[in-house]
């Protein structure tokens, strides 16, 4: 071949591949997805109590999402940024039982003035014990978000910084109730009726139970509840029971006349007026206010712009208001005397006895069961109840759930 003729197919050749390279589709390379916009708050810091098992930080994390998204929040990791430790995780079911997902439709102005449970805007509820040596300054938060229903891998967020409020100090209170065979239920745990209840109220949300407890009175011998049938409410051993101040103070607010309810878990939908049954609000100083509810009607021995004293009897125990069964709700509020329309804020009681606990575990496995009704858990209440041969004298501490103590 002639190198004339050789030259002529190189270059027909080499025009082929530039042709074909030509009318190759060029694939611009995508941008990945921009990671969610989520707005972390808390918006009550958490200040350190103690009990009888470590120290308690409660708080709420709110968590805004910035633009038209659904949160789906699959892990929450709180931190220490000092150390880098990470104090609680949680996911799962405990995960789904502690968020408050914004409500749908949203609450409308005037539920949000008079009070609703509706939320504005997404909450996770937070409560978990440190020692009492590892209390940290400060608190950060580790948010995943599961995005698989728009086929995407989770995304990973931190925010949410927080100074843990170690210049502040629960209240220290006397006894609420007296003597030996009181369960105080409801407390100290992330997953209760009063740490989970958030209420919108003049604009502003707010956990107003966060602290409370539910005093209950059983037989400080058998642990039973009730003698006999457990249907009517009177047959409870604690209805009747004096109720007395925690500390000195001017009533400054009280509600009578509201009929108990006969029979136990009867009581109807609750509303912002009726809710606490009977009650008292004592100003016990210092913008805190002691909450005391479900009173007997016409039992109330004292009236706004009165003052008490420490140990006074207030009223008598009962089931008025959105009450289950005869106890006593106490609550410590800030700012504001109110059951719903206030901050809840802690409290200890500055001595008492712990002498047993109940098996909330083993309650709520026989309750689970289709043959075995709830009246039927108050009847064998004693059967829960384990009675320590010592009892452990406590100092400035909350109660923790379930435990059954010996008041002054």
């Amino acid at each position: 071949m002639s190198a004339v003729r050789q030259i002529l197919i190189l270059a027909i050749v080499t025009a082929a591949i530039l042709a074909a390279g030509c009318m190759q589709t060029v694939v611009e390379p995508q941008p990945a997805p921009a990671a969610p916009s989520v707005n972390m708050t808390v918006p009550f810091p958490p200040i350190p109590v103690s009990s009888q098992d470590g120290v308690n930080l409660a708080y709420e994390l709110e968590v805004s999402p910035i633009g038209n998204r659904t949160l789906v929040p699959e892990k929450v990791e709180v931190i220490d940024p000092d150390t880098g430790a990470i104090l609680w995780s949680l996911d799962g079911e405990l995960l789904a039982a502690l968020y408050h997902p914004a409500a749908d439709p949203p609450p409308t102005a005037a539920e949000l003035e008079s009070g609703t449970g509706k939320l504005p805007v997404p909450r996770i509820s937070l409560w978990f014990k440190v020692g009492p040596d590892a209390v940290p300054d400060r608190l950060v938060h580790r948010l995943t978000l599961n995005r698989t229903e728009s086929g995407l891998a989770p995304v990973t967020l931190t925010g949410g910084n927080v100074t843990v409020r170690n210049d502040l100090a629960p209240v220290v209170i006397g006894s609420p109730v007296r003597g030996a065979g009181w369960t105080a239920i409801e407390t100290t745990a992330p997953v209760t009726h009063h740490f989970l209840t958030q209420i919108t109220m003049n604009g502003a949300t707010r956990v107003p139970q966060r602290y409370a407890q539910d005093w209950i009175y059983l037989d400080p011998v058998t642990g039973q509840a009730a003698t006999g049938n457990v249907t009517p409410a009177k047959n409870f051993l604690g209805y009747g029971r004096e109720i007395y101040s925690v500390a000195n103070g001017m009533v400054v607010d009280v509600m009578d006349g509201l009929p108990d309810l006969e029979t136990i878990y009867s009581a109807p939908p609750a509303t912002v007026a009726t809710a606490a049954g009977n009650y008292v609000i004592v100003d016990i100083g210092n913008q805190k206010y002691a909450c005391y509810a479900h009173m007997v009607p016409g039992s109330i021995r004292v009236g706004v712009g009165d003052t008490v004293t420490e140990g006074e009897v207030l009223g008598l125990m009962g089931n008025s208001g959105n009450s289950d069964l005869p106890h006593l709700h106490f609550q410590v509020v800030t700012d504001t005397p109110s059951f719903l329309g206030a901050e809840g804020y802690p409290h200890v009681y500055r001595s008492f006895d712990v002498i047993g606990g109940v098996d909330q575990a083993l309650a709520e496995e026989k309750t689970s069961g289709p043959d075995y009704p709830i009246n039927r858990l108050w009847s064998e209440f004693g059967d829960f109840v384990t009675l320590s041969p010592q009892p452990v004298s406590q100092e400035n501490n909350l109660t923790e759930n379930r435990a059954v103590v010996r008041l002054p």
